[in-house]
């Protein structure tokens, strides 16, 4: 036997899920179903420059996280610890030339999947990342870092000083070495 009262609710939700009827001199564009329009309006046409740096910050903590697993692995939990010590200050400076870089495919075959599932490709803005990994001496002074050019897609430079710049100074180079960033986003 049927309810009565449900059945007008279930009609209503039914409705409400197929999405809008497409009128009859209308046709759909190709390749869409009628009502997809809809879906489509409410998704996003494209990221902001925040969001872009947003995710670009996430992709190097997460490679780098996996870079630095993977580094201990190498060395021991002991030495992959002193490696940055020293005096127990950070470096003020930080020279990217004094690591190989290396390719996605090298760095893929080191990293998946064991330390992460996939190795990022490009920043928010579509530029490739640049991995340096010294994998023939992995208890040398600098041994790893990861970098985006940001919005610009141009490196300022292949030395940095450790601080962070505005969050919405988005052609900034984004860095990542040995640990810790070295380059970031950070509000005043």
């Amino acid at each position: 036997m049927s309810q009565p009262g449900l059945l007008l609710p279930l009609l209503s939700l039914a409705a409400l899920l197929a999405g809008p009827s497409v009128p009859a001199n209308v046709t759909p564009p190709p390749g869409r179903p009628a009502g997809a329009g809809r879906v489509a309006a409410i998704e996003p046409h494209g990221k902001t420059d925040a969001e872009k740096q947003k995710q670009t910050v996430a992709d190097i903590r997460n490679l780098g996280t996996a870079l630095f697993s993977w580094l201990t692995d190498q060395v021991g939990a002991s030495a992959a610890g002193q490696q940055n010590q020293g005096s127990g200050k950070k470096e003020i400076s930080v020279d990217l030339k004094a690591c190989p870089a290396i390719s996605r495919a090298e760095l893929q075959k080191l990293l998946v999947p064991q330390y992460i599932q996939k190795v990022p490709e490009t920043d928010g803005w579509g530029h490739p990342y640049e991995v340096r990994l010294n994998v023939k001496d992995v208890l040398a002074k600098q041994v790893m870092s990861i970098r985006s050019p940001g919005r610009d897609g141009v490196y300022s430079s292949d030395t940095y000083t450790v601080q962070g710049f505005s969050p919405t100074d988005f052609d900034q180079d984004i860095v990542w070495a040995d640990g810790y960033f070295v380059r970031w986003p950070q509000k005043p």
